[in-house]
């Protein structure tokens, strides 16, 4: 499921600034809303792994963290927010409250 996000995402700079990171996210929200609507393996995906769900979240992780620049992984790091942040499974509206949190920021909570 390939949309012009991808392009966009794959050609992100760096040192994109934030107001484009946001932009891009937003933008991806719905891709991936849908995406995981047809593909409800992906909401979990590390739920079946045959060597345990830890293991496979950290070689993703790792895997995440080697092949995307600084920019993509805050990207990603927003859409993980939006994600949470969305109201109705069937709806794409935001609640109140800024795209990212500190832990977006590299902060700890």
């Amino acid at each position: 499921m390939r949309d012009d996000t991808d392009d966009e995402f794959e050609a992100l700079p760096a040192d994109a600034d934030d107001a484009t990171l946001d932009r891009l996210a937003e933008r991806m929200l719905p891709v991936i809303r849908r995406m995981r609507d047809e593909y409800l393996w992906s909401i979990d995906p590390m739920a079946d792994s045959p060597l345990g769900a830890e293991l496979a979240g950290n070689a993703m992780a790792h895997a995440v963290v080697e092949f995307c620049n600084p920019a993509r992984l805050r990207v990603l790091q927003r859409l993980n927010v939006l994600l949470e942040q969305v109201t109705d499974t069937n709806d794409d509206t935001l609640r109140p409250g800024p795209v990212h949190d500190s832990r977006a920021d590299g902060d700890e909570e």
